[in-house]
């Protein structure tokens, strides 16, 4: 226990010297040490911030002690903003956070890569280079990003949009599945990702980390460097920067050409802390070159039915380091300013604002004074300013605040092709409430509702031909303003009020089971894209269709949670239920020859939805040597209104791991790594037929673009030394094989599937250095 203020201390390190005993504390400040001898025994307790705790007690039974810790106060609200934060605003879920190993062996692959390691989460893919995570069936807008406590805006509408963020910035990686936290967002029942950066203590000091990785496949090197200086008096600079460089990947049995990718990537931040109050300002920027694969891109429908149909890609050239088109550039700035008034050890009001720039270009293969000029350039700029105040009292802790978002999305008007998203000025504002009760040490309650306005000023372009074909002049037609060469311009405010609302209660049944149940009702307004999307999306090669009459999107969502915490065997089991009105989703519809090439057409739609499945994580101890983990994640989802599989619903999948560690072999570990992806068998018909000419005789042929791949396994192989003493600080390395029996297989959930397989073996050097 805290002795200032008689609070529970959670993360306290407890030892018992002389053995290799370690143990940590709950949020509630509890521990336990079970199987000991009888006798004396020391006991050593570390906080962080606090003075050391070593006590002598005399054991002869089984028995409890209370101890007590001083806590300087600054340190106490570091704590407490921490877990108001995060743990707080979900206090009823379960948390899942990725350690340090975890976080930094699959770094190099993104955000995605690194979650993909938690059960539920999987990846939609567009190549090899680019992936979003999907949690629970969702995508998108569904599932929030927060990086330094401000939610990532960017073009996230495309299934090709990889967050644009660096994940070696952060210390911290969470997720929360089930319900989001409402201080960020109400429009996330898919889960909210929580990248935080550590918290310098305030010490004379200079610290960091280099790690320098390299890859075979796509012989590729990447760079990353974090540094600290930080002070007694509390201030402390922070700064982190990277760097990767692959060049064309290669499948088990030809290259993908055209599919390597550049990152430049840096971020800075400054800031103080003192008992009454804190600040920091945090900048960065994420740079991300991405070529797209070159047989993607069709001229001919009979080359689209060719291409889809064959079991490798019509383009296949020598390995090359270069990027050409089709390719899509993304630079993303940030820059925020965060300040905190501690009250008391209690209280504490917190403004922030924040500003991003995303600008996103695609390059089609274009020819003339137009070769080099982006076919799509987006620019989207969002401020948000949020003041908000905390407080805890003998009730539980509590949060509100009130919001202001303005984002401005433009298109580049000299591209020379028709803009697949329209220009449009978007104003947010709203409040939430959030709050956490502990009436009992075992008994956790949560509750949160979040209110939005958003008012969308859009001014869209329809071709008359599609104007006629849909006949959208009846509910379209009073917001034409003009026409201009055989097309109609539209003007339109459309408004949505939002509300979300969540509760939850989790219960400690012992020592060792704990059960939770949680309920999420979330409204979405639709994205611009799913409403307005018109034209060629380059970096997918497909035609995309908006909805123009989406209206909002509302889901309800059930998730129970059983753990077991302690033991040799530990496992938790979370079946999921989500019921969606109005749920927009994006299919095939057909085919498009355009003087740009023939592409796939997908339309976005609204159903009634059905989305349920459960995860299942367990782990079992077989010594303190050899230890075996295993994740399994279900889902399946259902259209109600045409009783058919939603599209592009992850397949059932396993992923087992041992871990050894060999005795008096201090410094070295490995893991074996196992993969096993299920075909999807539940997925629904949007084949379409093309009119051919073969042998001088037009045909009709059936475009597969449903059926998924068979299933697959993918093994891998993990070995670590380290660290070591060097120089003034440590080195450590890994050697890592990815898919290390060269499997040709291809992935559901990749957009690009049905033009190449996946990428084939790969060995990744990483060697780390703690200055």
């Amino acid at each position: 226990m805290d002795i200032n203020e008689n609070t529970p201390l959670e993360a306290a390190v407890i030892q018992l010297l002389g053995s290799n005993v370690n143990v940590i504390t709950d949020a509630n400040g509890f521990f336990s040490i079970k199987n000991l001898c009888p006798g004396k025994l020391k006991i050593k307790i570390s906080h962080i911030n606090c003075k050391e705790l070593i006590k002598e007690v005399d054991f002869k039974a089984s028995s409890s002690f209370n101890f007590t810790m001083k806590h300087h106060v600054e340190n106490l609200n570091e704590v407490v903003l921490s877990k108001l934060k995060v743990d707080k605003l979900s206090s009823t879920n379960k948390i899942h956070s990725l350690t340090e190993l975890e976080r930094e062996r699959y770094s190099s692959k993104g955000l995605a890569g690194v979650l993909e390691q938690i059960s539920g989460v999987n990846i939609l893919s567009t190549g090899n280079s680019i992936g979003k995570p999907i949690i629970h069936g969702m995508f998108g807008s569904r599932v929030g990003i927060v990086y330094n406590d401000i939610l990532l805006e960017n073009q996230q509408w495309g299934q090709d949009h990889a967050p644009n963020v660096d994940v070696n910035a952060f210390e911290s990686v969470r997720l929360v599945k089930g319900t989001a936290a409402l201080k960020y967002s109400g429009s996330t029942p898919g889960g909210i990702i929580i990248l935080e950066p550590s918290l310098p203590e305030p010490i004379d000091s200079l610290y960091g980390k280099t790690i320098l990785n390299g890859f075979s496949n796509g012989k590729g090197v990447g760079l990353n460097t974090n540094w600290v200086k930080s002070f007694k008096n509390g201030a402390f600079y922070k700064f982190q920067a990277s760097k990767k460089n692959n060049g064309d990947f290669s499948a088990p049995n030809y290259v993908l050409s055209n599919t390597g990718n550049k990152e430049n990537n840096f971020s800075f931040s400054f800031g103080k802390n003192s008992p009454q109050k804190k600040w920091k300002l945090y900048v960065s920027y994420f740079d991300s070159e991405v070529g797209i694969l070159k047989s993607s891109h069709i001229g001919s429908l009979k080359d689209l039915y060719r291409a889809i149909s064959s079991d490798v890609p019509l383009v296949i050239n020598p390995y090359s380091s270069d990027i050409a088109y089709p390719k899509q550039v993304n630079k993303h700035y940030t820059a925020n300013l965060d300040y905190t008034k501690i009250i008391n050890a209690k209280n504490n009001w917190n403004i922030k604002y924040s500003w991003q720039q995303n600008n996103r270009k695609e390059f089609d293969v274009r020819r003339g004074v137009l070769k080099n000029t982006a076919a799509l350039d987006l620019n989207l700029i969002t401020h948000n300013l949020t003041t908000n105040y905390e407080w805890r009292n003998a009730l539980g802790d509590f949060d509100s605040g009130i919001f202001i978002q303005i984002q401005d999305n433009s298109s580049n008007p000299n591209t020379g092709i028709k803009r697949l998203i329209p220009d449009h000025f978007k104003t947010k504002f709203g409040s939430y409430f959030t709050a956490a009760f502990n009436p009992t040490n075992d008994l956790n309650i949560g509750a949160g509702l979040r209110y939005e306005y958003q008012q969308n000023n859009v001014q869209k372009f329809y071709r008359n031909s599609r104007w006629a074909t849909e006949n959208y002049e009846p509910l379209l037609g009073q917001y034409v303003i003009r026409e201009v060469l055989s097309q109609k311009l539209v003007k339109r405010d459309i408004v949505y009020n939002t509300l979300s609302f969540n509760a939850g209660v989790r219960k400690s049944l012992s020592q060792l089971y704990t059960l939770a149940l949680n309920y999420n009702y979330a409204e979405r307004a639709p994205d611009i894209a799913e409403m307005f999307s018109d034209g060629l999306h380059h970096a997918l090669a497909s035609i995309e269709y908006g909805n123009p009459f989406l209206k909002k999107e509302t889901t309800q969502k059930f998730a129970l949670d059983f753990e077991k915490k302690e033991g040799v065997l530990q496992y938790s089991m979370g079946p999921f239920l989500t019921l969606g009105k109005n749920y927009i989703i994006i299919e095939p519809s057909g085919f498009e020859q355009t003087i740009r090439g023939a592409f796939p057409v997908w339309e976005y739609s609204s159903i009634s939805a059905i989305i349920k499945g459960i995860d299942l994580d367990l782990s079992y101890s077989f010594s303190d040597k050899i230890v075996f983990r295993h994740n399994t994640s279900w889902v399946e989802g259902k259209n109600t209104s045409t009783n058919s599989p939603i599209v592009n619903i992850p397949p059932l999948t396993f992923n087992n791991k041992f871990q050894f560690s060999i005795p008096n072999w201090k410094y070295f570990s490995f893991s074996i790594n196992s993969k096993t992806v299920f075909s999807q068998n539940r997925f629904p018909n949007n084949n379409y037929s093309v009119s051919v000419v073969e042998d001088g005789v037009r045909v009709q042929r059936t475009v597969d673009v449903s059926t998924p791949p068979p299933s697959y396994h993918d093994l891998g192989l993990d070995l670590n030394w380290g660290s070591y003493p060097f120089i003034s600080g440590k080195i450590s390395f890994s050697l890592a094989f990815e898919n290390i029996l060269n499997t040709d297989y291809r992935n559901y959930l990749n957009r690009l599937r049905f033009y190449a397989a996946e990428v084939g073996r790969n060995v990744v050097l990483q060697i780390k250095i703690h200055h």
